[in-house]
């Protein structure tokens, strides 16, 4: 699905190495919002096709989320609802929307960031600490940077970045969705328009997941399988321990020019995951993450992969948050007694031996 962004990367890369000489005459001390009046370029670089189901928390209660901060302090949004308005941008260092959004993200920091919360929330799935540090050094980002657990998005029911939430000083959103045109100025000038709350803000309940530590009970998650219906990710029964693959059904083809690392990784993964798969003391299966993927995007992967072990879609992301995973490809290794023994990330070697000593155990 994000392939039909490949003809603008060009473009969005180039706005992006351009931030920091991008002009600030947004930037002011009065009470308007800032409205950034982009290119046709950059018009059509950000042009992003909207999540309808977005649009249901508009009037709803914001949630209580404590975000971790790139820097390494926490932004507990809880805190500040009544107070001040919040702005959100969930956005990932590899979509191409996301990066073309950024300098505009930028200028709205520098001109309503003393009167409103605003946070570039990355979405933490194919990014990790190291890889947001860097892409925020070249790109000379300004605005403050946080990292999803995977909690928001989940709340969120995102699909896809970029997600922009804006939330009044009564802890409610007043605009969710995907551009940033008129429609969010329009809301970021509401937000700071509206008045301080009177009393208590009600928050919409939050449950932020602990990733699994080697040696914990794996549970049974919710996931999608390629036909659209809905399964369990778990135990099956078999008594074998268990190898898991965690990928994106784009990472080969979309990243190849952008960040062809991680797409030889990828691939690399995948065929080793298909070569150890012969161990038939190991039961072997694939995740997805849901991000830009549909079930027919899952079936077309297998078929060009060739893939003969089962694969399903992370649906609600929760299988990732589980086992703690932000940068793919990675394999979770479980033993017969189904309790995570450990997880081979992109940068390690040992795959194969890892698999013999699980098989041994």
């Amino acid at each position: 699905m994000l392939a039909k962004y490949l003809p603008i990367l060009s473009l969005a890369l180039l706005l992006c190495a351009c931030q920091d000489n991008a002009d600030d005459a947004a930037k002011s001390g009065g009470s308007s919002a800032a409205t950034v009046e982009p290119s046709s370029e950059q018009a059509a670089a950000t042009e992003v096709e909207e999540d309808p189901q977005l649009k249901r928390l508009i009037g709803q209660p914001a949630p209580a989320i404590t975000l971790q901060s790139l820097t390494g302090g926490s932004v507990d949004l809880a805190d500040i609802y009544g107070k001040k308005p919040v702005y959100l941008k969930m956005w990932a260092s590899y979509c191409i929307p996301c990066r073309a959004q950024m300098p505009k993200l930028d200028k709205i920091y520098e001109a309503m960031g003393d009167r409103m919360e605003i946070v570039a929330v990355n979405a933490g799935i194919g990014d990790d600490a190291r890889k947001i540090t860097g892409f925020a050094a070249r790109t000379h980002l300004r605005t403050p940077i946080a990292i999803d657990d995977g909690s928001l998005s989940a709340w969120l029911k995102m699909q896809g970045t970029p997600v922009h939430l804006v939330i009044g000083r009564d802890g409610r959103v007043i605009f969710s969705g995907q551009g940033d045109g008129a429609e969010l100025d329009s809301a970021l000038q509401q937000a700071l328009d509206s008045p301080t709350a009177n009393g208590p803000v009600q928050t919409s309940p939050m449950r932020q997941l602990a990733p699994l530590k080697p040696g914990e009970q794996i549970p049974e998650i919710s996931v999608t399988l390629p036909d659209g219906s809905s399964s369990t990710l778990g135990a099956d029964g078999t008594g074998k321990p268990h190898a898991i693959l965690f990928t994106a059904t784009w990472c080969e083809d979309y990243l190849k020019e952008m960040e062809p690392g991680t797409s030889a990784s990828c691939a690399r993964l995948r065929q080793d995951f298909d070569r150890l798969s012969a161990n038939s003391a190991v039961r072997w299966s694939g995740v997805v993450t849901h991000l830009w993927t549909s079930p027919q995007a899952l079936a077309d992967y297998r078929q060009q992969t060739r893939q003969q072990q089962p694969f399903v879609i992370d649906s609600e992301g929760k299988a990732f948050r589980l086992f703690g995973i932000h940068r793919f490809p990675a394999v979770a290794l479980i033993d017969a007694q189904g309790r995570l023994q450990r997880v081979v990330g992109p940068d390690d070697n040992d795959l194969e031996q890892a698999i013999e000593e699980l098989s041994a155990r």
